[in-house]
C-alpha cells in the first residue's frame, strides 16, 4: 500500500535518492545530495514541512512533490493567495501515474487550505521559492519540455498552459559590446558600477539568494541618479556539473522614465563583456515568450533559445 505523508526530519537522504532515480530531465542537477537539498530547500526561512508531500511504499520513499508560495507585492512576506507545486519526483514504478496524481492532489489541498485562489504548476521568476540552482538553469522555467514525464503528470491532472518560458543562452567567447552613436553617447554620460555580493534589496531577494554569489551592475547618470541595474548569479552547483563557468541573469530593470533610450542594451552589453573578462563562458537568462521587448533585446545581444518550459495553471 502506498501512503502519503508530510516531510519528516529524517527524509533528506531518501529524498535525494528519489531525485537521482526519477526522470526529471537533463536540467535537474545530478547527482543530488541531502546537503544540496538542505541549501536549496530545507534551509529557507519559509519552508513548511506540510507543503512537501512524500509517497511511501512501506518504509521506502518512492516519490515526493513540493508545493509553496511566492512573495507579496512588496516582497516583505509570503503571499498565500497564489501557490504552485514546483516539481514532482517519482522513482520508476508500475503505478507512477497514480502516485503522481495523488501527490498533485495533496499539494493542491495544501495550497487551498492555506488560502490559495490560484494554483500553478512549476516555478517562475515570481515563484522561485525553492530549487534555484537545482532545477531549470538561470531561474525556474515552469516545467521544461525536456522533463516530459513531469509535464505529463500536470497535464493529466487537468492543468492548462499559463505561460511559455524560453531559456536563452549566450557564449561569451570573443564577445564585444555593441558600438554605435547611441551607445557611445551613453558611455560618455553615465557611470557603470560593479558590486560583488550587493546588499539584498528585499526580504524575498535575501531569502531566495542566501548562499548564492551575486554580482550587480548599476548604471548611474552623471549626477549620480540610478538609471538601471542588472543582477547576475554564479550558477553553482549547476555550472560545476556542466564543467564550465556560467552566470545567470536574474533581473534587469531600467528606470521607467528612461526606457527606450538604449540603456538596457548598453548595460547588458557592458555586463556581458565584464563577465567574459572574468572567465565566464556562458550567460543564461529566461523570458516569457509573450515578452517580446525582452526577447528582442536578448536577440540583439546574441542570445539563442536553448530550451522552453511551461508554467501550468489549474483549470
Amino acid at each position: 500500500m502506498i501512503e502519503l505523508r508530510s516531510f519528516r526530519n529524517g527524509d533528506p537522504p531518501r529524498l535525494a535518492d528519489v531525485w537521482r532515480c526519477a526522470d526529471l530531465g537533463p536540467a535537474a542537477l545530478q547527482p543530488m545530495t541531502s546537503a544540496l537539498l538542505e541549501a536549496g530547500v530545507f534551509s529557507k526561512p519559509y519552508f513548511d514541512r506540510r507543503g512537501l508531500l512524500v509517497a511511501c511504499e512501506g518504509p521506502r520513499i518512492i516519490g515526493f512533490a513540493h508545493a509553496a508560495f511566492g512573495p507579496n507585492e512588496a516582497q516583505t512576506a509570503i503571499d498565500t493567495q497564489c501557490g504552485s507545486t514546483l516539481l514532482v519526483a517519482i522513482v520508476p514504478h508500475a503505478e507512477q501515474e497514480q502516485i503522481g496524481a495523488r501527490l498533485l492532489s495533496a499539494c493542491e489541498d495544501y495550497l487551498r487550505l492555506a488560502g490559495a485562489r490560484r494554483i500553478l504548476g512549476g516555478g517562475c521568476a515570481a515563484m522561485r521559492s525553492f530549487y534555484l540552482g537545482l532545477y531549470g538553469g538561470a531561474d525556474l522555467p515552469g516545467i521544461l519540455d525536456s522533463s516530459a514525464t513531469m509535464q505529463g503528470m500536470f497535464r493529466r491532472a487537468g492543468y492548462g498552459e499559463a505561460a511559455r518560458i524560453s531559456v536563452l543562452r549566450r557564449t561569451l567567447s570573443g564577445f564585444r559590446p555593441p558600438v554605435n552613436r547611441q551607445q557611445l553617447s551613453i558611455r560618455r554620460t553615465t557611470q557603470l558600477r560593479v558590486i560583488d555580493e550587493p546588499a539584498r534589496r528585499t526580504w524575498w531577494e535575501a531569502a531566495t539568494t542566501t548562499g548564492v554569489a551575486l554580482r550587480r551592475y548599476d548604471l548611474h547618470s552623471g549626477d549620480g541618479q540610478l538609471l538601471g541595474s542588472a543582477t547576475f548569479w554564479d550558477m553553482q552547483p549547476l555550472a560545476g556539473a556542466w564543467g564550465l563557468s556560467a552566470s545567470g541573469l536574474l533581473h534587469i530593470h531600467i528606470d521607467a522614465g528612461r526606457r527606450r533610450e538604449g540603456l538596457a542594451h548598453y548595460l547588458l552589453g557592458e555586463a556581458l563583456y565584464d563577465l567574459g573578462r572574468e572567465g565566464v563562458a556562458i550567460v543564461e537568462t529566461q523570458a516569457p515568450e509573450e515578452n517580446l521587448p525582452a526577447r528582442a533585446l536578448f536577440a540583439k545581444l546574441g542570445f539563442e533559445a536553448a530550451e522552453s518550459g511551461t508554467l501550468f495553471c489549474k483549470a
